[in-house]
């Protein structure tokens, strides 16, 4: 009884910490609003506003906390629920990894789930397990921390039966143990199942108000009936704690990460394709009569216009969607790296190779490869890209064996392919070989009409996430149709989810958009500003006159015309077969264009 009461008391004393650390927080803030107000004639009044409201909502959340913690009894309510834990389990393991989190003080998400489940797979005897995070409106998850799983990658083959269990933790909102998966009439002749000879496992949902918003997932394969009837509530109790310990440290994740993400109901893929525009009707049904084909696929498309959306949405809708999808950046490996990190190596293959790898392609087998920005490929990788391509077969760096792959490859690029294989910067018989189904995703800017839509879409998504009912007014919807969106419908989430997260209210007027937007806005509609206000300011008094005015007209549009193809070939940096597809040039136009002047 003594120990209990110890726990107890550490227990209330960690969260008497933790109540003090949310008023050091509030004081902060208070600070830097008083800075703030200080420093109010060295900035303009929109950024000012802008600044003082975001800190004013953040200082209001805090203080709304803390009156909570306080109107509620938070501490007694505390030393209440630890009681409650020791009572539930004599051991004592719960109230041992909850004060050992605390005690971590982890300062980010990350830290926080690596540590606690370390702390689980000690408690249980788990050989390993990984946490996650999940989005219910989008049936999005991502692994935030892994122990003994190769990678991350929620999609790949090693997951395949731990996501048909979350799936089902989910909808039911229940934890699910299995004494031994191989001897089970319902999962026994599940295909990983009997790969990789599961036996004990258990997991365990993390519930936000009694909704489900991730999972704890552990597994121990040398012993059936490794986890005791106890460790389901030592699991769910820690779960409980971790959210509420998540929520009040404002960690808990807003979004998920784009790398790592999987859809956990197939069908989302898909319905993630937003519009009603006559090319984004063409593509669902293209997606749909080429989904199940083993030809190679090359999605061109601008930055954002939704190539590995595209890509998934071809793997979810295929008979290989239960095996892996893998999405390897071309661009983001150092290119020293990237043969390794494509076909694997051997152990001692180079120095630092410590360990036999397997490569990203070879993860992929029997599933979809996603080559984003293949363009980034360096030549000589290219030639070796393209041999696995006409064979199916790769080796290893520093390995003899010859390894077939059974894999349907889906490349993109967001730069002209073609255009580089005629200036000999990409090897022609590996771009014939991707362009066997070529998909073109359309710019933003050539489906306006869709903008509405994206924004109700993205609304949705954002004020789930953080607890709104977010809308936009119908002024500032507008002004988002005439804005010329260069990042596409990455950069319209992303304006999207700042403003859902920046809002006082539901509400969201023109005020609240960005400055960049506003003032574009501003100088298109002046027509004070604009060369053609002048010449068309009065009717023109004769023919001659009239005659003169078609003259004036046609250079002053000429001149905006030279001053727009400027600007984008600014912004693209010099690069005008990028600066071609923005203005919806052929490039040899653009040249004449500009030799012109």
């Amino acid at each position: 009884m003594k120990a209990k009461a110890d726990r107890i008391k550490k227990l209330s004393e960690a969260f008497a910490e933790m109540l003090q650390q949310q008023q050091r927080a509030s004081q902060q803030m208070l600070s830097s609003l008083s800075e703030s107000v200080r420093l109010l004639q060295a900035d303009t009044a929109d950024k000012r506003l802008h600044l003082i409201a975001a800190q004013l909502n953040k200082l209001k959340d805090q203080i709304g906390l803390l009156t909570d913690m306080a109107e509620r009894d938070f501490l007694a309510n505390i030393n209440r629920e630890a009681e409650e834990l020791g009572n539930s389990l004599g051991d004592g393991r719960a109230a041992t990894v909850i004060l050992a989190l605390l005690e971590s003080q982890a300062s980010s998400l990350n830290d926080f789930c690596d540590f606690l489940l370390d702390r689980l797979i000690r408690a249980t005897g788990a050989e390993r397990g990984f946490i996650l995070f999940y989005l219910p409106e989008s049936t999005e998850a991502d692994v935030i921390a892994a122990r003994n799983f190769q990678t991350r990658n929620l999609s790949l083959e090693e997951y395949n039966f731990s996501r048909t269990l979350l799936r089902e933790i989910f909808e039911s909102g229940e934890p699910l143990l299995l004494e031994d998966a191989s001897h089970d009439a319902a999962y026994s002749k599940e295909h990983s199942v009997i790969k990789f000879q599961l036996k004990s496992v258990l997991a365990v949902p993390l519930k936000e108000e009694g909704r489900p918003v991730g999972a704890i997932y552990l597994e121990n394969n040398t012993e059936p009936c490794a986890f005791d009837e106890e460790d389901p509530q030592l699991v769910e109790n820690v779960a409980r704690f971790a959210v509420f310990y998540l929520h009040n440290s404002s960690m808990l994740p807003a979004a998920l990460e784009q790398d790592n993400r999987v859809f956990l109901d197939a069908t989302r893929a898909s319905k993630e394709i937003i519009g009603q525009d006559a090319k984004i009707i063409a593509l669902h049904s293209l997606i749909m009569r080429i989904a199940d084909s083993p030809a190679t696929v090359l999605i061109e498309g601008e930055s954002g216009t939704g190539k590995e959306l595209v890509a998934r949405a071809l793997h979810y809708q295929s008979e290989r969607r239960d095996c892996p999808f893998v999405a390897i950046n071309c661009a983001a490996i150092p290119e020293d790296l990237l043969e390794s990190e494509l076909f694997g190596h051997e152990k001692g293959a180079f120095t630092g190779a410590t360990d036999r790898y397997v490569g990203r392609i070879e993860q992929g087998n029997g599933g979809t490869i996603l080559l984003d920005e293949v363009s980034e490929l360096a030549y000589p990788l290219q030639a070796k890209l393209l041999r696995f391509l006409q064979s199916n077969e790769l080796s290893r760096l520093g390995g003899k064996e010859t390894i077939r792959i059974d894999a349907r490859v889906v490349a993109a690029t967001s730069k002209d392919l073609k255009a580089m294989m005629e200036a000999g910067k990409f090897q022609e018989a590996l771009y014939y070989r991707l362009n066997v189904i070529p998909v073109r995703l359309p710019r933003l800017a050539e489906r306006k009409g869709d903008i509405p839509l994206l924004v109700a879409h993205f609304l949705n998504k954002y004020s789930a996430i953080y607890g709104k009912q977010a809308r936009l007014e119908n002024p500032a919807i507008e002004l988002l149709k005439d804005h010329l969106f260069h990042g596409n419908v990455r950069e319209l989430e992303n304006l999207i989810h700042r403003l859902v997260a920046l809002a006082p209210d539901e509400t969201i007027g023109v005020g609240d958009l960005p400055e960049e937007i506003l003032k574009r806005h501003a100088e298109r509609v002046s027509l004070q500003r604009e060369s053609l206000h002048e010449i068309l300011r009065t009717p023109p008094a004769n023919l001659s006159e009239l005659r003169l005015r078609k003259r004036e007209i046609k250079l002053a549009l000429a001149e905006q015309e030279r001053q727009l193809i400027q600007q984008v070939v600014d912004e693209c940096a010099g690069n005008l077969t990028e600066a071609a597809s923005r203005l919806g040039l052929h490039r040899i136009t653009l040249h004449r264009i500009l030799k012109r002047g």
